[in-house]
């Protein structure tokens, strides 16, 4: 599982705007959520488990489909989209995950997400986008 993260972490990590912008959660200090343009990258398990099989167990090298959410967070509407478009540029890439065959990340598409918020509590802007990517084993 780590693995795949780590790639899909990598293909963030190559945009010049996002280096040292990526994080795993939301940035807090003295309990107040900082006031800063950043990108929370959230890891999960694979969505999807399939070796194309209907009568036996799933494997942890089976086909399995990744799917990640970003949450893009800034001080202002400018820079929200400004990161939007960086993290938006993940799509078509194809993460690089030793012993395996990715397909390149598409957006997954919601009636939530995608949206520009603000809150006022935090007085921050944020999107939340989700992608996703297949995995196969490298034969």
């Amino acid at each position: 599982m780590k693995a795949h993260f780590a790639a899909f972490k990598a293909l963030l990590m190559v945009v010049a705007l996002l280096v040292g912008k990526v994080f795993t959660s939301v940035r807090f200090e003295s309990g107040k959520p900082v006031r800063a343009n950043y990108v929370v990258l959230f890891p999960d398990g694979p969505a999807d488990l399939g070796d194309d099989r209907f009568a036996a167990p799933q494997r942890a090298d089976s086909k399995s489909r990744w799917r990640y959410d970003v949450r893009v967070v800034a001080v202002d509407a400018d820079g929200l989209l400004l990161l939007a478009d960086a993290v938006l540029s993940v799509i078509g890439k194809i993460p690089a995950v030793v012993g395996r065959r990715c397909d390149p990340v598409t957006l997954v598409p919601s009636v939530e997400e995608g949206k520009a918020r603000y809150d006022e509590t935090t007085d921050l802007h944020y999107m939340d986008l989700s992608f996703e990517f297949w995995s196969r084993r490298a034969i």
